[in-house]
């Protein structure tokens, strides 16, 4: 959900690829923003389960951080957990903010509008699948630093290596689904291994079965 509503991409934005079991999606973070949503969690308040609140920047923000800012503000007291998500391929240079400088900024003035906020959930960054070695190691460094709670791992991928549906594996966005189970559990692995046994993270992509769940 970003701070103010936006329509997303223009259609057709999903794109079903059967052979491969996989979707290709540039939906464009469409979403009503944050009013209408924080009315709805406001009305399911006292019910049971766990709420997780995806927060994002708006497409043509002039302050994406302070998007984000607002976001823990506003969410944190209807929320099991936060997640912050900056790894969407389909919003233009929103991945930018994995690079070390702008995450730091970033997590750092996330954590301090939490530390304000009327209540304090866990934080969950959501990264992509498509880093190398050392963007994972100073993302690993940057959660650790600041304290983060957990990393999803992971959004959606650019990649379109070894697909079969040709009609529409050249669409524009990100690709999830079977084939993206092997790259997203081997950045898992990775990112396990760089932050450590005791932080939380959330393995996402590809599960389609106990066995993948299990392996996840």
């Amino acid at each position: 959900v970003t701070p103010l509503a936006q329509t997303g991409n223009p259609k057709p934005r999903i794109f079903r690829l059967t052979a491969d079991k996989a979707v290709i999606n540039r939906l464009g973070f469409n979403n009503e923003g944050h009013e209408a949503a924080e009315k709805r969690l406001a009305a399911r308040k006292g019910r049971p389960g766990i709420v997780g609140v995806n927060i994002g920047a708006n497409k043509d923000s002039a302050d994406r951080i302070g998007d984000y800012e607002r976001g823990v503000a506003r969410f944190a007291p209807h929320a099991t957990y936060l997640t912050v998500n900056i790894s969407s391929p389909n919003t233009p240079g929103l991945r930018n903010m994995q690079a070390r400088e702008q995450l730091g900024e970033l997590l750092s003035r996330v954590m301090a509008a939490r530390a304000s906020a009327a209540a304090t959930p866990p934080v969950f960054l959501k990264i992509a699948p498509d880093l190398v070695e050392a963007e994972l190691e100073d993302i690993a460094a940057e959660v650790t630093e600041k304290r983060i709670d957990g990393v999803i791992v992971s959004n959606t991928t650019l990649a379109r290596a070894g697909l079969r549906s040709a009609t529409v594996a050249g669409e524009a966005g990100g690709l999830s689904g079977k084939p993206l189970f092997e790259r997203s559990t081997a950045v898992l692995a990775r990112m396990r291994k760089l932050v450590g046994p005791e932080m939380a993270i959330i393995g996402v992509g590809g599960v389609d079965s106990t066995e993948t769940a299990l392996e996840k």
